[in-house]
């Protein structure tokens, strides 16, 4: 599982190392046992599971208190014993990628927690505002707290955007062209960033319309046009939504809200690692 992800993550590990780090390289035949800890409350843990995978790498042994997606608080979290100079390399690593992680999911826990409370089934999705790389950590993490990953390549979902509409003249000569091109298994979504843009994408009959950067009330007013025409198209939300303005687009006839923040502003959660023994 992750293969790919994790082969990249070692590369990582031994491009930091370089030809080897003096620091540590004493140690080499040292066996030493420490403890990760988190150091903050209601934080909802992830990157447990690509720890474990990676450690496995520099046969470092773990053994983890909490799982992927659990709520837990400060406190030791998971104990990990090998060679001191391996995980000496790799506890930066590990502890950015708990960080990262866990700081996503817990931000969209969070706001998945405030619109269920509102009493509503939104998703909240995930965008592709995501660095290279560390994207597929955060997506998967949103995933742990509750979210939607959105989708995970251009090849996954095909989504009409701005450009596109320019270059192909139009939404529905758009949907046309990529239609003899892709299989009925693929979605196709088309943004829309004008109200007069909207009856074109509901007669070209696409599966998803995002309304992107529409006000509140506009977003509802169109949202119920659109369900009101054709029911089965799912409408999504984005654009300059946060945790402060999300409950004013909730209604019943928007099915996903997406907002860039949950992986592009965040601050990360602390965690340490300490030596607690060696042999």
């Amino acid at each position: 599982m992750y293969g790919e992800l994790i082969d990249e993550l070692c590369k990582w590990i031994a491009k930091d190392e370089n030809f080897f780090d003096p620091a540590s390289y004493p140690l080499k035949n040292k066996v030493a046992k420490a403890e990760i800890l988190l150091k903050e409350d209601n934080v909802v843990v992830s990157g447990i599971e690509i720890i474990e995978l990676l450690s496995k790498k520099f046969c470092l042994e773990t053994l983890f208190k909490v799982r992927d997606g659990q709520l837990t608080s400060s406190g030791v979290v998971g104990n990990i014993k090998g060679c001191a100079y391996d995980l000496l390399v790799c506890e930066r690593t590990f502890l950015n990628i708990l960080s990262i992680m866990s700081a996503t999911a817990t931000r969209t826990y969070q706001l998945v927690q405030k619109i269920r409370k509102l009493g509503y089934n939104t998703k909240i999705a995930a965008t592709r505002k995501v660095l290279p790389f560390v994207g597929e950590l955060q997506k998967l993490a949103v995933i742990h707290g509750g979210g939607d990953s959105h989708r995970w390549n251009l090849f996954e979902t095909i989504m009409i955007k701005d450009n596109h509409k320019k270059l192909y003249g139009s939404i529905s000569k758009a949907v046309e062209e990529i239609r003899k091109l892709v299989s009925f298994t693929k979605k196709i979504e088309v943004e829309v960033e004008a109200e007069e843009e909207l009856e074109e994408a509901i007669e070209s009959e696409v599966d998803i319309i995002m309304l992107d950067n529409f006000p509140p009330e506009k977003v509802k007013e169109l949202a119920r046009r659109i369900k009101s025409r054709n029911p089965k198209i799912l409408v999504e939300a984005s654009g300059g939504i946060n945790e402060e303005t999300v409950e004013e687009y909730l209604c019943p006839d928007l099915d996903v809200i997406s907002i860039g923040r949950l992986t592009s502003e965040i601050r990360y959660v602390d965690f340490s690692l300490e030596v607690v023994d060696s042999l």
